[in-house]
């Protein structure tokens, strides 16, 4: 039998307030649900061991505090298993609370399979805000390039050869139509061709650029661009 927490006694605008406050003293900034829940499970379970004590108090607190959580924080998928269940575990808030709670997420392995459920994750969250990707250059055999527009490529070398191809990839066109996204950070993984650092600006004007056509008004980050061994980050500089 469940027992009934006192804070459960209290008006919903008090008990917001107070879960609120303990949420500021225990948020992590990174939410990695691989390392502390099965991601794998057949039957989706609460991550409670990812979760702050208050959304375990009972079934009431989990489904109001969670989300709430979940807007302080930033999810972090490392593969297609953990983005899959990212969205089946979210599915199972009612009223869309789930999807609508998340503010910000991180993909870090963001191409082939992962790269089309990270989409198919991005387009269900109204609210997401931040958004960070690291995009990759695997591409050794066609079959795992999203874009059929560019299935005749056959190796990372000539498919990263021009802007126009990175575009095709990534699909960067769908990160234009995230309705209210503020900033996003992206860098690519084991870039060490010298044209690497010229293609992560190039993507980066043209991000700006399709933003600006827009009428948004969205930061954009190039993050950890390899050149010469040695990791850097170019801010945005005309803000």
């Amino acid at each position: 039998m469940e027992v009934r927490s006192p804070l459960l006694s209290l008006p919903r605008e008090l008990r917001d307030e107070v879960v609120r406050y303990v949420l500021d003293e225990c948020t992590r900034d990174r939410l990695n649900f691989k390392r502390r829940h099965n991601i794998l499970e057949r039957t989706i379970t609460a991550p409670l061991k990812a979760l702050p004590p208050i959304c375990a108090t009972s079934r009431q607190l989990y489904n109001e505090a969670t989300p709430c959580f979940l807007s302080y924080v930033t999810p972090i998928s490392h593969d297609i298993a953990t983005t899959c269940w990212l969205r089946r575990w979210l599915a199972t808030f009612p009223a869309g609370l789930g999807y609508g709670s998340i503010q910000e997420l991180s993909f870090r392995n963001f191409h082939g399979p992962e790269q089309i459920k990270g989409y198919e994750l991005i387009a269900l969250c109204p609210n997401l805000r931040y958004l960070q990707l690291m995009l990759g250059d695997e591409f050794s055999d066609p079959v795992t390039v999203p874009s059929l527009a560019i299935k005749s490529l056959s190796s990372s070398v000539n498919a990263y050869e021009s802007l126009d191809n990175i575009i095709l990839i990534h699909q960067l066109r769908k990160l234009t139509d995230i309705p209210k996204l503020e900033l996003l950070e992206f860098g690519f993984h084991d870039w060490e061709q010298p044209i690497s650092c010229d293609r992560a600006r190039q993507v980066k004007e043209w991000l700006k650029v399709k933003f600006r056509a827009k009428g948004r008004d969205v930061h954009v980050v190039c993050k950890q661009m390899r050149w010469n061994g040695m990791y850097t980050t170019e801010d945005d500089d005309d803000s």
